[in-house]
């Protein structure tokens, strides 16, 4: 028992922060405990369906949804209760770096933008709609942000996911995407989300 109460705990690694940036933007950097490449910058958040949508089903393929529906849910598309929405990356610099990290979050587009972005989308060709006015459909934080935020959707070519900037200033994102976030609260972020073992690799 005295062993054990004046034994030294293990201490706990502290990654800088300047090395925690590099690896969070670096798409080549690898997990030091396990040599897999993380790519932690583009992707790691993307929430399963738009918010209230709890339980949605196994998503089908896009092309489904040129099928029509009242209630519709693919790998990059989903209408529901009138809504017509699409997957976005919502962009957010690194501070300390030159680069940034990717955001999956939901938006939406009226109905007739929807479909004009869909065929674009589907010929590479959508760069050529330019910015579309669009709501956020994420919730940032999760489960404690704003609903229902203005902000544009940016299309590019390629059949590449779009960009989405948040135009509403009073969120706390808009600035964010201005001024860029720390590397550690960027993965508090990622935390929050739910992707605690991605947080974990990169401080390993």
């Amino acid at each position: 028992m005295i062993r054990k109460l004046f034994s030294r705990q293990k201490s706990v690694k502290v990654v800088p922060e300047e090395e925690l940036a590099r690896r969070l933007t670096d798409p080549e950097y690898r997990c030091a405990c396990c040599n897999v490449e993380l790519r932690a910058g583009t992707g790691v958040v993307r929430p399963e369906a738009p918010f209230s949508w709890k339980n949605p089903p196994e998503p089908d393929p896009d092309e489904v949804f040129e099928n029509g529906g009242a209630e519709i849910f693919t790998e990059n598309y989903a209408r529901r209760d009138g809504d017509n929405l699409l997957r976005a990356y919502l962009p957010i610099p690194v501070r300390g770096t030159d680069r940034e990290v990717f955001i999956g979050v939901w938006c939406s587009l009226k109905a007739g933008n929807h479909a004009r972005f869909r065929s674009a989308q589907a010929r590479g060709e959508a760069d050529k709609l330019g910015e579309m006015f669009s709501w956020l459909y994420t919730q940032l934080p999760r489960l404690t942000g704003p609903l229902l935020t203005a902000g544009a959707l940016v299309p590019y070519s390629d059949g590449r996911t779009p960009l989405y900037w948040i135009t509403d200033k009073k969120h706390p994102f808009h600035a964010f995407q201005q001024d860029g976030m720390s590397a550690t609260d960027i993965l508090s972020l990622y935390e929050d989300f739910g992707c605690g073992d991605m947080v974990k690799h990169l401080k390993a």
